[in-house]
Formats: structure tokens, C-alpha cells, sequence
């Protein structure tokens, strides 16, 4: 098992035909979102928030999901919020739903490899490679509104901010070896949250490009396209969690609802 090899193009990882236009649809749908709310994420977060509802125990519904990653909850059955239009938010769903069936494939796939056509690849961007690329001068510029995120940080943010949203379908099991896989999991997408402060070796965005990923961070990728197959199967063996029965039934040994003081069994339920 390896971790997936930079690509040998330009551009980001290379998807064919049809996952592109998916991702374009669907980061156009967000641009056209974000020109009225800023707070609108990018793809990339979207995409790790996705592939984190893909592994909880309960599939969350649409009515459940949308509002907690793009807000804008709807008033009514007719309300498209937060689209402009019900047929915007029919196009979005539809990209949504292409995309979803994309990664599900890649998650039920018996792949040991990660460089195999059919495994995992997350929709990621070399954000500090793409401005590797500008003038010296714009590079300054797009320094000082803040430092690039670190590769795939994005998509870990977004893949943690679904397990706190069902943070009850993500508590750990009460079997203990399960709990601490699931703990462990987690940890190496929590990994990706750190700067990548290791020398930079890929320009995922432009190989002409001075470097800005590092090997290791390609390696602690890998470790958690591989924890996301650990959770996605842990998932789909424990089901989703069921609340617990209550019962009205009162106990022999409990005290009396009557309030005499006494125990059940020795006072109305004698």
C-alpha cells in the first residue's frame, strides 16, 4: 500500500472527463453562492464534509446537510434558499449527487494501491503552488491577505466539520478495539490540519513551479485517504446508532410513584 505519487501534468490531480465537469459545475454553483454570502466554503471543503457523511453511521439527509454546510434554511417546501432559484438548486443537487456517487464507488472499491484508477482522490488544490505560479509582485500582494493553506487542510477542515455537526453518530462505540480504530482514523485527518512545515519537494499546481508540498505531507495524505476507508468501513459494520428503549414499567425494587416512600414491591405493588 503507498501513498498517491504527485501527478505528471499540470493542474491538480488528474480527474477524467466527467469528474471535471462535476467539480466545475459544482465550484460555479458555490461561486454564484459566495458572490452574496462570502462565508460560502470552497469545493474543497465541501468535498471533505461529503466524504465525512459517506462514513457516519447515519446518512444525513438533505434537509439535514444543506443548511449546515451552505446555510439558508428553508421556510417552506417551495423555498430554495439558499439558491436563487429551485432550478439552481436542483443543478447543484444533481452535481451533488454525480460527485457523491463518484467517492462512494472509490470507498467500496477493493483497492490496495492508492495510485489505482479506482481509489480515493479527494478533489484537492495546491493552494500555495498556484501562487508559486504569480509575479514576485502579485505574489506579495496574495501573501499579505493571509498565508495559503497547507495541502488538503481545506478538505481535512471540512471532512472534521461533518463529524462535529453528527458528533452523536461519530461518538465512539462502547466495543473498545473499534473506539480506538475509530480514534486513530481520525487522528490522520486531523493531521492535515497542521501546516506542512516539512521542505517542499511537488508543485501540485504547475511542475515548473517552485515546490510547495512536501513529502511528507504526500505521505500523511495517503495515511488519510486510508483512515477515511477505515472509518467509511466502520461505519457500514456498526450501523447507525440506536437510542435506547425506555420503559415505563416501574421496578420491583424502585420506590413507589404513590410517594409513600416505600419500595414498589412493598407498598402498591404488593
Amino acid at each position: 500500500m503507498t501513498e498517491p505519487t504527485p501527478p505528471d501534468t499540470d493542474g491538480d490531480l488528474a480527474f477524467d472527463e466527467a469528474t471535471i465537469a462535476t467539480l466545475e459545475a459544482l465550484e460555479d454553483a458555490l461561486d454564484a453562492l459566495r458572490a452574496h454570502d462570502e462565508l460560502i466554503p470552497e469545493w474543497e471543503f465541501c468535498e471533505g464534509f461529503m466524504t465525512a457523511m459517506l462514513c457516519t453511521r447515519r446518512p444525513p439527509p438533505q434537509d439535514e446537510w444543506l443548511p449546515a454546510l451552505l446555510g439558508g434554511t428553508p421556510v417552506d417546501a417551495n423555498d430554495s434558499a439558499p439558491f436563487a432559484s429551485a432550478g439552481e438548486r436542483t443543478r447543484f443537487l444533481m452535481h451533488w449527487l454525480a460527485r457523491e456517487a463518484q467517492l462512494r464507488a472509490a470507498l467500496d472499491a477493493d483497492v490496495e494501491d492508492l495510485n489505482d484508477a479506482r481509489a480515493l482522490q479527494p478533489a484537492t488544490a495546491d493552494w500555495r503552488g498556484m501562487l508559486n505560479t504569480l509575479p514576485p509582485e502579485e505574489r506579495s500582494a496574495s501573501a499579505g491577505a493571509g498565508a495559503a493553506p497547507a495541502y488538503a487542510r481545506v478538505w481535512a477542515l471540512g471532512f472534521l466539520a461533518a463529524t462535529e455537526v453528527w458528533a452523536d453518530d461519530w461518538a465512539p462505540p462502547r466495543d473498545k478495539e473499534i473506539a480506538a480504530d475509530l480514534a486513530d482514523a481520525l487522528d490522520c485527518i486531523v493531521a492535515l490540519t497542521q501546516d506542512d512545515t516539512a521542505s517542499p519537494a511537488f508543485n501540485l499546481f504547475d511542475e515548473q513551479a517552485a515546490p510547495s508540498v512536501s513529502e511528507a505531507r504526500m505521505e500523511a495524505l495517503g495515511e488519510a485517504i486510508w483512515a477515511v476507508y477505515d472509518l467509511f468501513d466502520i461505519a457500514r459494520s456498526l450501523g447507525p446508532r440506536i437510542a435506547p428503549v425506555h420503559s415505563d414499567k416501574i421496578g420491583r425494587n424502585d420506590p413507589c410513584p404513590c410517594g409513600s416512600g416505600k419500595k414498589y414491591k412493598k407498598c402498591c405493588g404488593a
